[in-house]
């Protein structure tokens, strides 16, 4: 098990998914600001629950969701703009936090399946 505090992006996917709740506050529309805020969690909760796992692969498996949550709320921070809920100004801060952790999860995916390999083989 590794120590989840070592993962510089659990840190960063808590930062992002404090934005989002933040952000949150300024939309009307109650179920896009829930699944807004609620895909943001999911990053970190994925990378806490999988930090957690018996396996190298449970743990990419984690990872992965943790990627689709990111790129879900990606899609949420947009459609909020689309629909003029947030202004982009106002989402700027959490796309440039997307733009960097999403890269960094794929990184860290990758090394984590590179060891899974390496254990079966």
């Amino acid at each position: 098990m590794f120590p989840l505090d070592r993962l510089v992006v659990y840190a960063e996917a808590r930062a992002l998914a404090a934005e989002c709740h933040r952000l949150g506050d300024s939309i009307r529309d109650w179920d896009l600001r829930s699944q807004l805020v609620r895909s943001a969690r999911a990053v970190a909760a994925n990378l806490a629950e999988g930090v957690a796992s018996e396996s190298q692969a449970s743990f990419a498996r984690y990872i992965a969701i943790a990627i689709a949550s990111a790129r879900e709320t990606t899609c949420h921070l947009t459609l909020a703009q689309d629909a003029q809920l947030l202004t982009p100004s106002q989402c700027a801060a959490s796309h440039r936090q997307l733009e960097q952790l999403i890269p960094q999860l794929v990184r860290l995916l990758q090394a984590v399946r590179r060891n899974a390999k390496r254990r079966t083989t």
